[in-house]
């Protein structure tokens, strides 16, 4: 189909403000929002992972270490190319540097138009849907089996 390449990026690398372009098109733009740069300077410690076909990069997710768990955030697939099996290879991506890691668990807050992925995905949801920049999201967790 398409050679797909996932990486780790270093925090404010000219990779990194390419993923932010792209988080920020599919998931600030449309409510009117950007990245405020201090919103952003927070994500200095965070792990930054983008896949790659060929120089473009066509995903991203963030992990953010919070103990032996890990939030991931900020995750998105070019409009595209969705449904195409990348965010799912991302996903899996995303476990597995979390497990090398010593995470024990990976979580996130999934828009409702998202959690049917997170579900497919083995993503398992906690408590009730809640508000986060005015869209419904359902808190979803995933324990990592050694």
């Amino acid at each position: 189909m398409f050679d797909l390449i996932f990486e780790i990026i270093e925090y404010g690398s000219t990779d990194y403000s390419r993923a932010v372009s792209l988080r920020e098109e599919i998931l600030r733009k449309p409510l009117g929002l950007t990245f405020l740069p201090k919103e952003l300077e927070y994500e200095k410690d965070h792990i930054h992972i983008v896949g790659f076909i060929e120089d473009d990069i066509c995903a991203t997710a963030v992990l953010v270490p919070e103990g032996d768990v890990c939030k991931m955030q900020r995750v998105v697939v070019k409009a595209d190319i969705q449904a195409k099996g990348i965010g799912s290879t991302m996903m899996k991506f995303c476990e597995e540097i979390a497990q090398a890691n010593g995470f024990k668990a990976i979580y996130c807050h999934a828009r409702n138009t998202a959690v049917s992925f997170y579900l497919k995905n083995k993503y398992l949801p906690e408590g009730d849907y809640f508000d986060e920049d005015s869209i419904p999201h359902l808190k979803m967790r995933k324990i990592l089996v050694p």
